[in-house]
């Protein structure tokens, strides 16, 4: 049966993109869920970076403070919960922290962006 999906799909996907193109959706709307309540000032930018057995997350802060590393930390709790019990549940979920703006010096920009804040003006 096929995937409801794969009416969007570019028809030239072959099947281990696709599943690539799924598996990159599936862990998005994951963190998403993972990040809600979460996402304060400081935090500037979430992106999510699929690897082999692994899940890199990349956050862009404004500054490295104790409540900024709780909320990552407590996204990435999370992202664990609502993994558990699925196809990702053994993946290794890192986090890579960029403290700077989420423009195109930020390593999370050439993957899959679930976040990123309007520039600040002023």
């Amino acid at each position: 049966m096929d995937h409801p999906a794969r009416q969007y799909y570019n028809p030239q996907l072959t099947a281990d993109e696709e599943r690539v193109l799924l598996r990159r959706n599936y862990l998005l709307n994951q963190t998403g869920q993972a990040a809600l309540g979460l996402i304060g000032p400081h935090l500037r930018g979430i992106a999510v970076e699929p690897r082999p057995a692994e899940i890199v997350l990349h956050f862009a802060i404004t500054a490295r403070t104790a409540e900024v590393e709780e909320d990552l930390d407590d996204i990435i709790f999370e992202l664990e919960v609502f993994l558990g019990g699925g196809p990702e549940q053994r993946s290794e979920i890192t986090a890579e922290v960029h403290v700077g703006r989420p423009d195109a010096a930020w390593p999370g920009r050439r993957h899959a962006l679930l976040y990123v804040a309007k520039p600040e003006t002023g």
